[in-house]
């Protein structure tokens, strides 16, 4: 399993530079702006479904399933057909989505983005943008079941390089589209239409290639599919706590001048550490948990889940840290040029440090969350997280009521997410599906350890580096993470808690493994 979570953590770590890139471009020719403020309203209703279906949701409800007919050695290509029937029955149903979005996108936006109605220039533009951006839908959802075929069959590094072509497409548009496009806003609006369509024929090329020809046809609603769909809109619900707060923070967002655009930009450099530790591991143990859930093999599945468990803290841990010490120092060094201002660091920072608090929360809870999946409870984490969504929903309003701005919305949003993870806990243990090792706190003592000595070593080198002004800013923040990095490695080493990487055989393939990684 740590094989297949490096494979998708280095993809993602790829996809990611591509995305800062990206922003980076994005901050220089928008700010924090009207144009920045409608594009990013606009592409957070497909970048919701995007991350909705492929970071989990999806997989919940089609992985299980699917190596379940992949094991039965009886069956004759019924996983072939079980793929194809969802294929074409997830096409017709996101095209009739689709033109209803088209229809209704008026009404749809003044719900999600009610500030934006004040100013008829503001919402018209957001308006236009959505009804491009919004075909975004049809093409990420298909990508992400040839993904959850693809990963099925052990097959992670194409799925997880996939991101790279939406981030790589929306720097093209910049310059391809930008001249031509009456603003930069529409130019990136496109650039996510034909991201969607670009990724799309990526991941069929290699899901025929693995002997799985697509297409569409008439669907039959047999057991298979109409299982299929019951465990998936639980499985959107219970997978997404963290995705549908982001949606529903926008209602509050769209009030505050400027909040929009704040939330992104933070969030963006709070979804590396996400993606690259707890997606990458939740998407690799759902398949390696349904596969010993399916032999019987409890204790070991139980076993599987505390190591992902420990490796995710050993990677979390000090990503928190170090965030909430260098908040400002990334947010200045990758964004604040042309029209992105030095006080838009400010606030875009002190919201990046706010989001920090809640990061071992977010990926612990995709590491946990497939403990249920595997087992085709996608109920459970769906009754959680609606209470979660309910307590975000109240805090929201709660310190909009008390002035707390940008700042409350993200507060209520943290603390949604630690009250997921813990009913999921809870919830796991009480099945006994799950439980701590008996040495757990001592192995958590040995992660802290080297986390609070490289928090304290980057707090005194942003220090100096404030008063001194020796290097340039970004020669700064890569000096200050190398050496918090080395600093890390070598605690960690020393206390021990890196063994169960360095005595791992992650970074070399089995010779019986039967599928290639592609």
């Amino acid at each position: 399993m740590l094989r297949s979570v490096f494979t998708i953590s280095f993809y993602i770590s790829i996809s990611r530079i591509f995305g800062f890139i990206r922003d980076i471009l994005i901050a220089q020719y928008l700010g924090v702006s009207l144009l920045s403020d409608a594009f990013f309203a606009a592409f957070r209703l497909p970048n919701f479904f995007r991350r909705v279906f492929a970071e989990g949701a999806f997989n919940s409800a089609f992985v299980p399933i699917f190596i379940e007919k992949l094991q039965d050695k009886t069956a004759n290509n019924d996983e072939k057909r079980f793929a194809q029937n969802v294929f074409s029955a997830l096409f017709y149903v996101l095209l009739i989505f689709t033109i209803l979005f088209q229809i209704f996108m008026p009404f749809l936006m003044k719900i999600l983005f009610p500030g934006f109605f004040t100013d008829p220039e503001k919402s018209e533009l957001l308006v236009n943008l959505s009804r491009i951006t919004i075909f975004y839908l049809i093409f990420i959802s298909l990508v992400s079941l040839c993904s959850g075929i693809l990963n099925s069959l052990n097959k992670f590094a194409v799925p997880a390089s996939s991101p790279i072509i939406l981030n790589g497409t929306l720097i093209a548009s910049i310059f391809l589209f930008g001249t031509i496009a009456e603003n930069y806003a529409y130019a990136l609006s496109w650039g996510v239409f034909v991201a969607g369509i670009l990724q799309f024929l990526w991941l069929f090329y290699f899901t025929a290639k693995a002997g799985f020809l697509l297409f569409p046809k008439f669907p039959k609603l047999n057991p298979d599919i109409k299982k299929f769909f019951r465990k998936l809109l639980p499985g959107i619900i219970g997978a997404n706590v963290m995705q549908i707060n982001l949606l529903l923070d926008s209602i509050f967002a769209s009030m505050i001048a400027g909040a929009v655009s704040y939330l992104y930009y933070a969030d963006r450099i709070n979804q590396l550490p996400l993606a690259m530790i707890g997606i990458a591991i939740g998407i690799a143990l759902l398949p390696a948990l349904s596969r010993k859930i399916k032999a019987a093999e409890f204790d070991g599945a139980i076993k599987l889940q505390n190591l992902a468990l420990e490796v995710g803290l050993i990677l979390v841990i000090p990503a928190t840290l170090a965030l909430t010490v260098l908040a400002h120092p990334i947010i200045s060094s990758l964004f604040e040029r042309g029209k992105f201002t030095a006080d838009e660091s400010l606030f875009v920072s002190r919201a990046l440090l706010f989001y920090s608090f809640g990061l071992p929360s977010y990926v612990l809870v995709k590491v946990m969350e497939p403990a249920f999946f595997s087992r085709g409870d996608t109920k459970t984490p769906m009754n959680i997280a609606i209470t979660c969504l309910l307590s975000n929903a109240l805090l929201n309003g709660i310190f909009f009521a008390l002035s707390f701005g940008y700042v409350g919305i993200i507060l209520a949003s943290v603390f949604s997410t630690y009250l997921n993870l813990t009913m999921l806990i809870t919830k796991l243990i009480s099945k006994k599906h799950f439980c701590f090792e008996k040495n757990f706190h001592k192995k958590l003592l040995r992660i802290l350890i080297p986390s609070v000595l490289m928090a304290i070593s980057l707090f005194v080198m942003r220090e100096f580096f404030a008063q001194s002004f020796a290097f340039d800013r970004v020669v700064e923040l890569i000096i200050m993470i190398t050496l918090g990095l080395l600093i890390y490695g070598i605690s960690s080493y020393l206390s021990g808690s890196l063994d169960i990487l360095l005595k791992s055989n992650f970074l070399r393939r089995k010779k019986h493994d039967s599928v290639p990684n592609a």
